[in-house]
């Protein structure tokens, strides 16, 4: 662990919270009040730290918290998991996220790998205070840097974020002696916000995170949010911190070894060993199974297979309300080719099921609410999705998929580089993309013609402002251009657009009148996601369907510009999944 550091901030859990009253998030690394040994013998010990809300302290957080650390004989590291617990009658309460930080020594942790295609030698803490700050304070160029190889790359923690389905190991490898500190996720049942959502992983200063919940690509939204009086209860973990060793210099190696260790924990998941009663152990769960197929008429006459659905249980809420759901557990599989799907090991508990498959717009929700019961096995046979579909296709631009990946993503400008991340799948999370839309369009905005252009060389990444030679930031308005050699005057057309990610953001439709005083179709004001100044390629989606009366359109050269009005920063803007222009129905 770092030495230079205080004990209390080498390794630690920490939540951001808020009482109503109060003007700024408090940071806490919560103070536990009491020890206890919970379980030992010859292969296990479990030990406590707890601490219970003191209502006459000032400013104590009002939450219980059951803090666990376990060691197993023959296993190469040690777990931690967490109960946090309000009984009924604690004040209003607002969580804005909780983790678990760990802070190795710098001097001896230089390699950092986040997958196999991220890993990287690291700058250090030294390195950042001496580089040169840029567009926020995470981002910085390395100008005096110890190892010479890092001389005016860039560096932000942001730039190694996965999607929960991808953060499972990433840690730390020391030169001398040639050992790997690892955290091993073997489970997302405790993260809120689904697959999808991205987080932080590992960072410069030989930091790596167990992050469970945050506002990271998402907004506030993905808070815990407890009114006055509210219970809630929620276990955290068990994560595991792996150490492995050898006496080579390979990384690779030792990278390897923590996959294998990995993909051991996930099979053994849910845990047999924790002791705490809040944690139900595999014959207290449930399983659920079925087979999801998608109904588009203009498509298919018959459903067609969910390929690959991501399907899970959430609780009870509106269709995608799964995506800002942060109180309770999310459990998530993907179906087969053919769309079959089962879930495993379910806390008991009152769920909905709910869907969205890729390659197709919207989310799915089962019609019915569903009660786990231990040992319960229940098979909900073949399910049906009716997408959004009002008329053929006439033309689309994207893959719905729910990322902006498939766009034309930009080379960072010649000083911005992080060399790692130059691969084509990671190429997004370069730093200060968003300025080089201004780069190739000075003064005209993007126009896209259909059936000329291609969306992986003409469709910029992210709609974004415009940067003026003051250094203003402007809105920019956006060309759709296409034909239609015969319009139905009298029939209503329809225009999908998803969004992968929102900032600040306010986007208008004008249909062939650029001047219109008023638009045609607008969103309203939305997004506080921060994708795009954070490297991300989404952030949360959104589906917006705008019906456009056939006398608005007009036989031959069509064109629709989109306008996102809200200037003012470089990181205002959205990122589309996907557009969709139908026809009358028929």
């Amino acid at each position: 662990m770092e030495k230079r550091f205080p004990e209390s901030r080498r390794g630690y859990w920490d939540t951001m919270w808020k009482s109503p009253e109060d003007k700024d998030s408090t940071f806490d690394t919560f103070f536990m009040t009491n020890f206890q040994v919970i379980a030992k013998d010859d292969n296990k010990v479990e030990v406590s730290f707890t601490k219970t809300w003191n209502s006459n302290a000032d400013h104590d957080l009002p939450l219980n918290i059951d803090k666990r650390f376990v060691m197993l004989r023959g296993s190469s590291g040690f777990y931690s998991y967490g109960i946090f617990e309000r009984p009924e009658g604690m004040p209003e309460l607002r969580l804005e996220e909780a983790r678990i930080a760990i802070k190795l020594r710098q001097s001896l942790f230089l390699y950092m790998a986040v997958s196999d295609d991220m890993q990287r030698v690291m700058p250090t803490d030294q390195d950042r205070s001496t580089g040169k700050v840029l567009g926020f304070r995470e981002a910085v160029k390395i100008t005096h840097p110890s190892n010479p190889k890092l001389k005016n790359e860039v560096d932000d923690k942001y730039q190694y974020s996965s999607d929960n389905k991808d953060i499972k190991v990433h840690g730390w490898i020391c030169n001398r002696p040639h050992v790997g500190f690892w955290v091993i996720t073997p489970t997302n049942e405790y993260r809120s916000g689904g697959p999808m959502k991205q987080d932080l992983t590992s960072h410069a200063g030989a930091t790596s995170l167990a992050t469970f919940f945050s506002g990271h690509y998402a907004g506030p939204e993905l808070g815990v949010s407890l009114k006055e009086g509210e219970p809630w209860k929620k276990v955290f973990g068990p994560v595991f911190f792996y150490l492995n060793s050898d006496s080579g210099n390979n990384h690779r190696t030792l990278w390897e070894d923590a996959k294998r260790q990995m993909f051991e924990e996930t099979a053994k998941w849910p845990y047999d060993f924790p002791e705490s009663k809040d944690y139900p152990k595999a014959n207290e769960r449930g399983t659920i199974s079925g087979r999801l197929l998608v109904d588009d008429r203009y498509i298919s006459n018959d459903p067609i297979f969910a390929k690959s659905a991501y399907i899970g249980l959430a609780l009870p809420g509106d269709t995608g309300s799964w995506q800002t759901e942060t109180k309770g557990y999310q459990f998530w599989t993907q179906a087969d080719e053919t769309g079959y799907f089962k879930i495993t090991g379910i806390i008991p508990g009152t769920y909905n099921l709910y869907s969205w498959v890729p390659g197709v717009i919207g989310d799915y929700k089962y019609n019915q609410t569903l009660s786990i019961t231990q040992g319960s096995e229940i098979n909900l046979g073949h399910l049906i999705y009716n997408p959004p579909r009002n008329g053929p296709t006439l033309w689309e631009i994207g893959i719905p998929d729910r990322t902006a990946a498939e766009f034309f993503v930009p080379d960072p400008l010649p000083g911005f580089t992080n060399r790692v991340l130059s691969n084509s799948t990671q190429k997004f999370r370069q730093y200060g993309l968003w300025d080089r839309y201004t780069d190739l369009y000075p003064e005209e905005d993007l126009v896209y013609k259909i059936g000329v252009s291609d969306y992986t060389k003409d469709w910029f990444y992210a709609h974004v402002t415009r940067r003026t030679e003051n250094k203003k930031y402007i809105p920019t308005t956006w060309q759709i251009s296409f034909e239609l050699p015969t319009v139905d005057k009298t029939g209503s057309y329809t225009l999908h657009v998803a969004l992968a990610s929102a900032t600040y953001s306010h986007l208008q439709g004008r249909i062939n009148n650029p001047d219109r005083p008023r638009p045609n179709f607008e969103t309203p004001g939305i997004g506080r996601s921060n994708a795009i100044a954070r490297h991300g390629i989404h952030g949360l989606y959104s589906l917006f369907s705008f019906q456009i009366p056939g006398y608005e359109l007009q036989n031959g050269e069509n064109i629709i510009y989109l306008k996102q009005v809200k200037g003012g920063s470089p990181f205002n803007g959205v990122m589309y999944d996907y557009i969709r222009l139908e026809g009358p129905p028929q």
